[in-house]
């Protein structure tokens, strides 16, 4: 039977909730394809930070939040039904587990949105002049650039978990009916 003490978001982040802690679902193998990612986009993007924040990049975050808030909506109603809660209960770290990695993806979109908010006000641009760019201007850049490449993997996640949820719901549903047929 699950431990039944409550577990806050952060305690989930730094230790876990008898799973793997939080943060090893952003720091992991990806890591590194986030970064190569940031390198990437921060060699071939050519433009300065604060353009590439006001025309692309925080529209992008804005649907980003809605599609999350939208499929996160949708997995909480569906792990508020019985057959998730008790299923729930079979995964190392049990119920928290499901509700915080839906957070921790909300968490990394409000980080990504202040980051490029920072760099829309001319932060950065402001900060390093044209001759010395070079160094700490690319190294934000790419950190930016890399942020975004991991927000958009929460948010894929987001909906992939809330797909799931359903595909189980759905199965859990279906073998409840045929036990009662066989019945």
């Amino acid at each position: 039977m699950m431990d039944t003490k409550l577990t806050s978001f952060w305690s989930w982040l730094i230790s876990g909730s008898g799973g793997k802690p939080g943060y090893r679902r952003l720091l992991n193998r990806w890591l590194i394809g986030h970064v190569l990612m940031g390198l990437l986009l921060a060699l071939i993007v050519k433009v300065d930070l604060a353009t590439a924040a006001n025309t692309v990049l925080l529209p992008l975050v804005g649907i980003l939040i809605g599609l999350c808030f939208a499929w996160a909506g949708n997995a909480q109603a569906l792990l508020q039904t019985s057959e998730l809660e008790k299923f729930t209960e079979y995964r190392e770290g049990g119920f928290p587990e499901y509700i915080y990695t839906y957070q921790l993806a909300i968490f990394t979109i409000l980080i990504t949105l202040v980051a490029w908010a920072v760099a829309g006000f001319r932060v950065f641009d402001d900060t390093w002049p044209m001759v010395c760019r070079k160094s700490p201007y690319f190294a934000v850049k790419t950190l930016l650039f890399a942020l975004s490449s991991m927000t958009l993997r929460e948010c894929w996640h987001v909906v992939l978990g809330a797909q799931w949820m359903l595909l189980i719901h759905h199965e859990i549903s279906m073998s409840k009916r045929k036990t009662k047929r066989d019945e």
